[in-house]
């Protein structure tokens, strides 16, 4: 497999994650589209790749700890450039050229769209 493809794979992997937290092994090599065997390869590889990926009754991303041991909030910036940084460690540079281009034509659109569901699932109650 080309490091294109395992990236992507990764990467939904770590999609799978972040966004149902709680998965056990069976479920999430299920949303991988993976075997549980190649799906524990791929946690140690992010973990490596400076992702924590831990399971504790599911498995989670756990946020890194600021000094004053509060949880730092997650921030879409930070996200962004750790996804960049890999792209780059991982993947030819052109590769990377081309797949951050697209991705920032498409980001704001996407986020647009994510926001307008957000708003309309949570409004639904009568704001």
């Amino acid at each position: 497999m080309n490091r294109a493809r395992r990236l992507a794979r990764l990467l939904r992997i770590l999609a799978a994650v972040i966004a149902e937290p709680g998965l056990n092994p069976l479920e999430l090599a299920e949303r991988a589209g993976v075997s549980e065997r190649t799906l524990r390869r791929d946690l140690i590889q992010l973990r490596e790749l400076g992702y924590e990926v831990s399971y504790t009754g599911g498995y989670e991303v756990q946020e890194k700890l600021n000094l004053e041991g509060r949880s730092a909030p997650r921030s879409l910036g930070r996200v962004y450039e750790q996804q960049l940084d890999l792209l780059r460690k991982q993947l030819p540079k052109r590769l990377a050229a081309q797949v951050t281009e697209e991705v920032d034509s498409l980001a704001p659109a996407a986020l647009a769209s994510l926001f307008a569901t957000a708003i309309e699932r949570h409004a639904k109650g009568g704001a």
